[in-house]
């Protein structure tokens, strides 16, 4: 059984669902920019997938990749330090808020560059740890909540010296700002955002 509950986890998008909407707004500012094919690692459910036009998606827990299956998403079980596709099939490949669960981030952006085509992109969001809502899943983690309490949450200035090892950096947005949080999607990283969406470039920088 995994971590999270697949109908509590998928109702949150329904009960939250301004800010859903901002975040997949950050997101396709950059995801827009690329064609598929399209994978994303750690699919969940599939709600980001299908609502950003994302045919392909991988995750460990078999109860929600039955939710992702039925948004028409194809499906595999599967992790990012060993994502079952060859080099060069993706165009973009996508990482919502999973990269404070991956056993071995490194490993993972490895993978994300060796899976993704030159000229293509990671579109990472991400929830910086000092921010309001990180904040609070931090405060959940160390309370005991068993999704939460192995959780990494990184810093953009972390996450961006983990991923430049593999990539370059390209355009960046942030939404739900401030508390409460306002919902704009404005460019560039901004102190109190609550979710940050990056691009990161696979051009010919090679590892």
């Amino acid at each position: 059984m995994g971590m999270f509950d697949p109908r509590e986890y998928d109702s949150w998008y329904d009960r939250h669902a301004e800010l859903y909407e901002a975040e997949l707004a950050a997101l396709r500012m950059l995801t827009d920019k690329y064609p598929e094919p399209g994978l994303e690692i750690g699919v969940g459910t599939g709600r980001f997938a299908s609502s950003l036009g994302f045919g392909y998606g991988i995750d460990p827990d078999e109860n929600m990749l039955e939710y992702a299956a039925r948004r028409g998403i194809k499906v595999k079980k599967g992790v990012g330090e060993a994502i079952p596709y060859p080099a060069g099939s993706f165009s973009r490949v996508l990482v919502v808020t999973a990269f404070p669960f991956f056993q071995n981030p490194e490993r993972v952006a490895q993978e994300c560059f060796r899976v993704l085509k030159f000229g293509g992109a990671l579109i990472v969001g991400m929830v910086p740890r000092s921010s309001h809502f990180g904040q609070k899943y931090v405060a959940l983690g160390q309370q005991g909540d068993l999704r939460l309490r192995d959780a990494h949450f990184y810093e953009v200035h972390e996450l961006e010296h983990l991923l430049s090892q593999f990539f370059e950096r390209g355009a960046v947005y942030s939404t739900l700002i401030g508390t409460p949080p306002d919902t704009a999607v404005v460019e560039g990283v901004h102190d109190d955002a609550s979710f940050v969406a990056m691009e990161w470039l696979k051009s010919g920088k090679k590892f």
